[in-house]
């Protein structure tokens, strides 16, 4: 039996359309009932929240009721941090290779927004994002209410990825005099580039340390496979799972065709508990209407956050 949770970020993850969002955001706001003082972020980048909390919702923080902040992480927001945080830097390392300061103003801005928005780098400027919030933010839990499950694991995998071509980088600029021991203020762009892989490194040991995954799926062949990949990869990367949401569970049928469907999910609900692997899980049934704003969201929040022992 898993005890309660420890972990202060918990990401909630699964294939696009299983009802990611509304966990999320349900989990959010019961937490924040019971006392918690939580942030609900999103970032995926067709966000949903401002519908489903019925409060316009953007990429800066703003505070939805009692103990309850909430943000969605934007492109924009992305490239904007970038810049703010390594954007001098990529700037002073491309300007020995090539006349950048020759170029007018706003194409100096294209040039580096451009390299803001690379997919490698967006995806780690997003986890410092997380990272700076949870460590200079006082809340207890942040709920992360990641992209499809395909893109979450591709953020997961990248400091990895990162640290492995700085780490060449570096080597490569060490041995090259005329640009690798370059001054660049105070410090050398090998210098730099080492700075980049410890940065890159505290970030994997916090998502490592610090987070855990609540997996959300329905009762349907195609999303029990993809929610058996994503178990698999995050057991790859040595990564908490915490439990395990099976969402749209028809309980009553008036029709045969219902009664098919129910008899199919029965078979994919044993596939998901057995995936599980003891976890906590919380069956949730199939809703005719949407659940929408805090209050809806506050009954389903109660019993998630019970029955996952959140």
């Amino acid at each position: 039996m898993n005890k309660k949770m420890q972990k202060s970020l918990v990401l909630v993850g699964g294939k696009g359309g299983v009802g990611k969002t509304t966990c999320s955001a349900a989990i959010a706001v019961q937490l924040a009932t019971v006392g918690s003082r939580t942030l609900l972020i999103t970032s995926d980048m067709t966000p949903s929240l401002s519908d489903i909390l019925e409060q316009n919702i953007g990429d800066k923080i703003i505070n939805v009721r009692k103990n309850l902040d909430a943000c969605e992480i934007s492109q924009a927001s992305i490239v904007a941090h970038w810049r703010n945080r390594f954007g001098q830097d990529f700037h002073d390392i491309i300007a020995i290779l090539i006349d950048i300061d020759s170029l007018d103003t706003e194409s100096r801005h294209q040039f580096l927004d451009y390299i803001g928005s690379a997919p490698s780098l967006r995806e780690e400027t997003m986890l410092d994002i997380i990272v700076n919030i949870a460590e200079h933010k006082s809340y207890d839990r942040i709920i992360w209410d990641t992209a499809p499950a395909g893109e979450t694991l591709n953020l997961l995998g990248m400091p990895k990825i990162i640290r492995k071509h700085l780490r060449a980088g570096a080597k490569i600029f060490e041995g090259l005099d005329r640009i690798g021991r370059k001054i660049v203020g105070k410090r050398t762009i090998a210098g730099i580039m080492d700075e980049w892989v410890l940065l890159s490194e505290k970030i994997g040991r916090f998502i490592h340390d610090k987070s855990t995954f609540l997996i959300v799926a329905n009762p349907e062949a195609l999303v029990v496979n993809q929610a058996r990949r994503v178990i698999n990869a995050l057991a790859e990367y040595d990564l908490s799972i915490h439990g395990l949401i099976i969402n749209k569970i028809i309980e009553e049928t008036d029709s045969s065709s219902l009664a098919t469907v129910r008899s199919l999910q029965l078979r994919h609900i044993e596939e998901l508990r057995k995936l599980a692997d003891r976890r906590p899980v919380s069956a949730l049934p199939l809703h005719l209407t949407e659940t929408m704003g805090v209050k809806g969201l506050q009954s389903i929040g109660e019993k998630l956050v019970l029955d996952l022992m959140l």
